[in-house]
């Protein structure tokens, strides 16, 4: 099991009542960026599908897990929009790594279905370094 971190969370904005699934994809962002592993795969469905473009693709809960053990430690996260629609939400922001590292990303997600306690099923992750603040 990856060890969580302590992360920054700066810049979120204010999740509107009449769509609760922005606060729910701010949750699932910072669970992975402190890589609580039991948190993330807790939101995701058994079928999930999670492409990782340049990267890998995930496609079970224990491959999340492993995959998340191996990523750096993020102390910064600046999450700039989260945008959502029916069973399908974008997230966009900025991380920091501990070594310094500077990635922006943009993350669709789309749910198994519109109710509350539904499973995100599918992850399309943009992933980029970036050098400029």
């Amino acid at each position: 099991m990856a060890e969580p971190r302590t992360l920054s969370v700066i810049d979120i904005p204010e999740h509107c009542g009449n769509a609760p699934r922005k606060a729910v994809v701010r949750d699932f962002l910072i669970a992975v960026y402190e890589r609580r592993d039991n948190a993330v795969v807790e939101m995701l469905s058994d079928t999930l599908h999670w492409e990782i473009f340049g990267s890998t693709q995930l496609t079970s809960k224990q491959a999340v897990r492993e995959w998340l053990a191996q990523q750096p430690s993020i102390i910064e996260l600046k999450l700039h929009t989260v945008i959502t629609h029916g069973t399908e939400c974008a997230a966009d922001g900025v991380i920091i790594a501990a070594a310094g590292d500077r990635k922006v990303f943009n993350h669709v997600l789309r749910f198994s279905g519109h109710t509350k306690t539904a499973k995100i099923k599918e992850i399309r992750s943009y992933v980029i370094e970036h050098e400029d603040g």
